[in-house]
């Protein structure tokens, strides 16, 4: 053999034992765009900095639907990332079925990490907490906020620099916006998961138990936030979007509305009118809820992987990430040190815009409904929503009691044969 075939050879051997000593690891993410991009650059950097170790393929699963879809069918396949993105409202079978990793074990042997767990936001990472076990981290996460046109305020006589600090005035704001003409709402309502929540808890009501066996959105107070808002709708005040609101924001017909703060930087970028933005104002209560979804580690990999995709979490939660992540995306950061750092406090000095998302998370943030069959629970009382709210003849009390019955059906079942 020539000395020039036997470097090949020599070099192809030492190739191949590179790779084989490779730890390859997989996460699955649900979004696109910038999100993904922020997800999937924090990867890269992972790859350089742990190369000819650990290496990460980062492959998108579908929306938060799909995904979960997908992770369901690869724990009978055995087709399953390492770590995964789930939207928090998700994730309940996946914990009751063990799916999920418990993290104690892995920050109990790594005292570095450990010492920093106080540098989490308590909110956002009790948001991971289930059955008192830490289950994941904070990635993608934000509350609502109050968006509002100043354009049509302005229109409307009021003070574009004087958002609502009550219901009553925001209901005030919304009709008199809404009297500029028909084509012109004073507050756009919608049926998306988290605000229906909100509602509920803004009107003093519950949707579920605390431990998940008891449906509580047949309560007067549940049926009063949707009667409130068919009332307004009634009257021309409101308009109801069941899709496509984000389009009718963008008309700018809309006095008022509540969206994720991780619209802001599109709104301000994009909306052909002067966007403000604030805190929701409270009603009985002034609960938000934290959306968004959380980064998991799939149970059962082989100790060598688990302890690689331990490495990837802790990379993706550094204050330096999830600075990054938070300032790419606009989604909040989860590490109290990275939101006082300079950057950040530069873009909330140059726009107090920013800053409220962190009010809410201080003050009245609260964790969503995740509990095992929550999704399934979560479409009954959407469709007694969408009923109450597009249909005026429709009676609010009739509905969501009938909703509630239906989805204690499905709560009644899931805790029989768990």
């Amino acid at each position: 053999m020539s000395m020039k075939k036997l470097l090949v050879v020599l070099l192809l051997l030492l190739t191949c034992s590179l790779l084989l000593g490779v730890i390859r690891l997989e996460l699955w993410y649900a979004q696109t765009g910038l999100y993904s991009q922020a997800i999937i650059d924090i990867c890269e950097d992972f790859n350089k900095l742990h190369e000819g170790e650990i290496h990460v393929t980062p492959v998108y699963s579908g929306n938060y639907d799909d995904t979960m879809v997908k992770v369901l069918v690869g724990l009978v396949s055995g087709d399953l990332p390492h770590l995964v993105q789930v939207e928090q409202s998700r994730v309940g079978q996946l914990v009751d079925g063990g799916a999920i990793q418990i993290l104690e074990p892995l920050i109990d042997n790594d005292p570095e990490f450990k010492a920093q767990m106080d540098d989490f936001f308590p909110r956002l990472l009790d948001n991971t907490v289930y059955y008192g076990k830490l289950h994941g981290f904070p990635l993608n996460n934000s509350t609502p906020i109050l968006y509002y046109n100043k354009d049509l305020y302005e229109r409307a006589g009021l003070d574009p620099e004087k958002p609502p600090a009550t219901w009553d005035e925001l209901v005030y704001n919304a009709r008199k916006i809404s009297a500029l003409g028909p084509e012109v709402f004073g507050f756009r309502v919608d049926s998306a998961d988290w605000l229906i929540e909100m509602y509920i808890w803004q009107a003093g009501g519950e949707v579920i138990s605390e431990d998940g066996k008891t449906i509580l959105f047949g309560s007067p107070e549940a049926i009063a936030a949707a009667q409130f808002f068919q009332d307004l709708i009634r009257e021309g005040t409101a308009v109801m979007t069941i899709t496509g609101g984000s389009d009718l924001d963008m008309t700018g017909n809309i006095g008022q509305m509540i969206r994720s703060t991780g619209s802001l930087g599109y709104l301000i970028a994009n909306a052909p009118f002067e966007v403000g933005a604030t805190t929701i104002p409270p009603k009985v209560r002034g609960d938000v809820p934290i959306g968004g979804g959380n980064l998991y580690m799939i149970a059962g990999h082989p100790d060598a992987e688990t302890q690689a995709a331990w490495e990837l979490m802790k990379f993706f939660t550094t204050p330096e990430n999830s600075l990054r992540y938070a300032l790419s995306t606009g989604y909040m950061t989860s590490r109290i040190s990275a939101f006082h750092s300079s950057e950040m406090q530069e873009l909330m000095e140059a726009d107090p815009r920013f800053r409220h998302t962190y009010t809410h998370l201080e003050t009245v943030a609260r964790r969503r409904p995740f509990h095992g069959p929550y999704r399934e629970v979560f479409d009954l009382m959407q469709e007694a929503w969408e009923r109450v709210l597009t249909d005026m003849n429709a009676d609010a009390t009739a509905e969501f009691e009938r909703a509630a019955r239906l989805a204690q059906r499905v709560l009644d079942e899931y805790w029989e044969n768990f």
